[in-house]
């Protein structure tokens, strides 16, 4: 599945250069790290997930963009193994200042779940598939010209698993890059 989750984003950025060629600006990336708390609902208790964030976000103006989000998110207890993965697109305003540039998104697709355990010499796993959507926001700082700190990313990530919602947070921060094409960084 990271297989997957990695040419997803490699594709994304790759169909988001061949506009961006055209204007300096016109494409950020962002990768770094994302915890989400993940609450599966019907009783179960909520679980911790350490994973990575990576976005995509093609500017149409200087304030608005369509971004597409790919995150994967991890835990393992008890032998038992959960890996979420979203992939989400959406549209993005962000106020960039001279050294910060506050934004907020809504982004929509879909999850996938996979749990995974070891139960007496057998490997069992169930997967699942969802409706996803991230609300939220948060804060960029300008270091250069082509790279900013993401200082905090804050999200309400909504999943649909086995026909029940479940009410996520998810935060991230890392590196927005804003590579110059034919000028180099």
């Amino acid at each position: 599945m990271r297989k997957i989750a990695i040419t997803s984003l490699v594709v994304l950025a790759t169909s988001f250069s061949l506009f961006a060629q055209s204007s300096s600006d016109k494409l950020e990336v962002f990768g770094g790290y994302s915890y989400v708390r993940f609450n599966p609902g019907q009783g179960a208790s909520a679980i911790n997930q350490n994973g990575w964030d990576s976005t995509a976000t093609f500017k149409l103006t200087p304030m608005f963009g369509i971004s597409a989000d790919v995150d994967g998110s991890y835990n393992s207890q008890s032998g038992v193994n959960n890996h979420i993965y979203t992939y989400m697109f959406g549209p993005e305003v962000k106020m960039n200042k001279q050294k910060s540039a506050p934004f907020v998104h809504a982004l929509f697709g879909f999850a996938h779940d996979n749990v995974s355990s070891n139960i007496l010499g057998t490997n069992v796993s169930v997967t699942d598939n969802a409706f996803a959507t991230a609300l939220g926001g948060g804060y960029d700082w300008k270091a250069s010209d082509a790279v900013s700190v993401r200082l905090f990313q804050v999200d309400y990530l909504m999943t649909r698993f086995g026909s029940a919602t479940q009410n996520n947070i998810r935060m991230s921060f890392g590196i927005t890059f804003r590579p110059k094409f034919g000028r180099g960084f």
